[in-house]
């Protein structure tokens, strides 16, 4: 075969296999939270150039929010969650060694790892990103279709959006997130009245990731071919 045919198709090939690759990466989370990885929690929890922060909304004569602790529960179908009062390492108590979401009092008295009513996570990023969507579970098990769950973002304001094969749809770009588990009748009353719209309509969710907008497998496919032509004319210069 001609020499420079062969190079030509050596080129093509490795173009096709980095879009195959691309296409394989934008189907996967940049912050990947629904990871079998050791259970942690905190105030915050840090992931490279993005903070988590946990709270808890109180009910009164106006709304406010109290620290709570950013939870990462592993297993099949978990995430990010909230623990409410302390994060126990020691995994005593009588709480099964897998679990570190406590009580104050030292005991435990029921896993509380996910996002339960009032609850909130906070998402600070280093910089601005474009967010595609954010990964959703329920309490290790798939969120049904259509669940609306409520974010608030510091460039669109809030938004209550549904969920769809497991994953509630951005696509705009974004510095800081909070994303709200169920709210108490004083907050439903709250955001009906200055928002006009209600509030999430499931209990125990966890944040599973969040992917960014990835790179169009367009682009790799061209750069790639546009690689292998370089190298096709340095061959023949070469000659």
């Amino acid at each position: 075969m001609n020499r420079n045919l062969s190079k030509l198709l050596q080129s093509l090939a490795g173009a096709v296999v980095l879009s195959m690759a691309s296409l394989s990466m934008a189907a996967t989370y940049t912050y990947d939270f629904d990871a079998d990885e050791n259970e942690r929690g905190g105030q915050p929890l840090n992931f490279g150039d993005l903070n988590v922060y946990g709270g808890l909304l109180v009910d009164g004569a106006r709304p406010s929010v109290v620290a709570a602790n950013a939870y990462l529960d592993a297993g099949p179908k978990a995430g990010l969650g909230v623990c409410r009062e302390s994060v126990d390492n020691t995994a005593g108590g009588g709480a099964p060694g897998a679990n570190k979401c406590f009580t104050n009092g030292g005991g435990y008295a029921g896993s509380d790892d996910n996002m339960q009513l009032n609850e909130v996570l906070g998402f600070v990023f280093d910089a601005e990103k474009e967010i595609a969507n954010v990964g959703i579970n329920g309490a290790h098990a798939d969120v049904a279709p259509k669940t609306q769950v409520l974010i608030w973002t510091d460039t669109q304001g809030f938004d209550l959006l549904a969920v769809i094969a497991g994953k509630i749809t951005l696509g705009f770009k974004l510095t800081e997130m909070a994303i709200f588990g169920a709210m108490s009748d004083f907050y439903k009353t709250y955001m009906a009245d200055n928002f006009q719209m209600g509030t999430t309509n499931a209990n125990a969710l966890y944040i599973a990731g969040i992917n960014e907008v990835p790179i169009p497998a367009a682009v790799w496919l061209f750069g790639s071919a546009l690689l292998g032509l370089t190298g096709l004319r340095r061959r023949k210069v070469a000659v």
